[in-house]
């Protein structure tokens, strides 16, 4: 596996974020993100963890 840079984790942090904070507008991509958790960088699966960030 790649490594990722921390601007990349912090993009697609800031990416799932926003796709939560109006969960009903982006039901679509939220349900996309939680079939594609498996290949999410460690890094960025920590972050979420950190801040009780739950797909």
């Amino acid at each position: 596996m790649s490594k990722f840079s921390s601007q990349e984790i912090e993009s697609q942090y800031n990416i799932i974020k926003t796709l939560l904070s109006d969960p009903e507008k982006f039901k679509d991509a939220i349900d996309a993100v939680k079939k594609d958790i498996s290949y999410m960088p460690i890094e960025l699966k920590k972050k979420l963890e950190e801040e009780n960030i739950i797909l």
